[in-house]
């Protein structure tokens, strides 16, 4: 899975930087209402077991929804907020980290599909000139290649100085620009479509052409292109922090000293997440992921053949299995005994981690978020990882 190059990347920064251990406590408030559920749901057995086997393990918290022929099933382990015992709830909100990237994809393909946007020209066309002139191959890469990562770009994310200067500034937002910066007259890694790097950089300039084609920001286009005509009324963007009080927020966690003990660290996780933008600033219920990927996948919101474009995969030359598509992770069949192709897509932050995931063979979906963070080396990030791969494994085998 793609994430975990990343996550295994900031290991070491982490591990040698030396922060006081601040505890942070953010009030939750449940949003009311209630959601479809097939209390009788054939997956409910299974799902309730993996769930409870790894809560059981060490993980705080935990929320799985799965949607298929049978109906949705929600199933919630642990707790949102461990200090006070306070439940998940099925109406809660959380981020949706890196999946926010399908939605920016999915934009990107309604201007294409209006004659906005051509995914074949050059950034350049695009994105200033005081900004370009310090991109690596900015005059020759396209659209297309920032959509699946063939670009060449670095990852921000990922350079040592952007991570110190997190470690150093935790509750610092910084402007896509100011993020953009941190691999300035920085050598590419490849040509522009030769192989296949995983750059939240890359997302960032894409909202950037999405912003200047449509000439409107991201906020506005991503409601009046994908929020507005799918009824998302759970779905977020720009989120404040009195609405993180009000819409049911988790805490977040976090291993920071590879020593299986969690910190809480909330406010830290708030903070990065609100400033991630088209590339990861969305937060939302599970409900509305999975009624985005239903709508995408049948065709509600982009065309066969925008979806084909999203599904034609690239490889990079040292991986096994295709790695992406425009927006999409491939996830391959999770049982080798059983080959069947799933893809989605997988979000990380410092103190949480999600995914959503489609099943084509028994058409089903599951969305899974989890309140604790994965990314140092350490007992968290295999018990989560292991969480995440034990549920998808069983709905990709599931008939």
């Amino acid at each position: 899975m793609k994430h975990l190059s990343i996550v295994v990347a900031v290991a070491c920064l982490f591990l040698l930087a030396s922060c006081r251990q601040d505890v942070y406590s953010t009030a939750v408030t449940p949003v009311a209402g209630s959601l479809p559920e097939n209390e009788n749901h054939p997956m409910k057995d299974s799902l309730d077991f993996i769930l409870n086997k790894h809560i059981a393990k060490g993980v705080p918290g935990a929320q799985v929804m799965v949607k298929n022929a049978d109906g949705w099933y929600i199933t919630n382990g642990g707790y949102a907020k461990p200090e006070t015992k306070t439940a998940m709830s099925d109406n809660m909100t959380a981020w949706v980290y890196s999946i926010s990237k399908t939605y920016l994809a999915t934009v990107a393909l309604r201007l294409k599909e209006k004659g906005i946007l051509n995914l074949d020209a050059r950034i350049a066309d695009f994105i200033s000139q005081d900004i370009l002139q310090h991109i690596a191959n900015g005059d020759k890469i396209t659209v297309r290649q920032l959509m699946n990562h063939s670009s060449g770009l670095r990852n921000h994310t990922v350079e040592p100085s952007f991570q110190l200067f997190q470690l150093n500034n935790p509750f610092t937002v910084l402007s896509l620009k100011e993020k953009i910066k941190f691999i300035y007259d920085k050598p590419a890694l490849f040509e522009p479509g030769t192989d296949f790097f995983y750059s939240n950089s890359g997302y960032a300039l894409l909202q950037w052409v999405v912003e200047k084609a449509s000439d409107k920001p991201y906020a506005q286009v991503l409601q009046e292109e994908i929020l507005q005509p799918l009824n998302l009324t759970k779905t977020f963007y720009g989120v404040t922090d009195q609405q993180m009080l009000n819409l049911g927020f988790p805490n977040y966690y976090f291993e920071r000293y590879n020593n299986g003990q969690l910190e809480n660290v909330t406010k830290w996780n708030n903070t990065i997440a609100k400033g991630l933008e088209g590339y990861g600033g969305i937060a939302a219920n599970g409900t509305d992921v999975i009624r985005f990927m239903e709508a995408l996948i049948n065709g509600n919101i982009i065309s066969a053949a925008s979806l084909q474009e999203m599904r034609t995969w690239i490889q990079g030359k040292e991986s096994t299995e295709p790695d992406y598509g425009l927006g999409l992770e491939y996830f391959g069949s999770y049982n080798k005994t059983v080959p069947t192709v799933t893809y989605g897509h997988e979000g990380d932050g410092i103190g949480g981690t999600t995914q959503v995931l489609y099943v084509p063979v028994n058409n089903t979906y599951i969305f899974i978020t989890i309140n604790a963070g994965r990314q140092l080396f350490g007992e968290y990030l295999f018990r989560t990882s292991d969480l995440k791969i034990d549920l998808c494994r069983y709905v990709a085998t599931y008939r």
